[in-house]
């Protein structure tokens, strides 16, 4: 005979490619894969990576070397993409309403004379 075995909690393990980045952007998509919808979201950070800079003579003091302005190249750097069937995207969805919503009652309240 089995026994029945209760969960009275749930342990978080983090996996072996568990990420943990600031993102500001995000590239969502609708994909269908083996006839099941899903979506699909590309998590990301716009950033400005320097690809050089020239060493100039200082103009206050010729004998000396300074850093010129450099050359600059703007990128997206994507940090993950997630795929999740629909029901799951949409209970997402709603949990961040919530807080969002939750977070700015909180600071209008914060703000709010009593």
């Amino acid at each position: 005979m089995t026994d029945k075995v209760t969960l009275t909690e749930l342990i978080h393990r983090r996996s072996s490619v568990f990420i943990d980045e600031f993102v500001d952007r995000y590239s969502p998509m609708a994909i269908s894969w083996n006839d099941e919808d899903r979506i699909h979201i590309t998590f990301g950070r716009d950033s400005l990576e320097v690809t050089s800079e020239p060493i100039v003579p200082d103009p206050e003091n010729p004998s000396r070397a300074i850093m010129g302005g450099g050359r600059a190249t703007p990128y997206r750097n994507d940090v993950a993409a997630l795929t999740m069937p629909i029901d799951v995207a949409e209970r997402l969805a709603i949990s961040l309403l919530k807080m969002v919503s939750q977070t700015r009652d909180r600071k209008k309240s914060e703000i709010e004379p009593k």
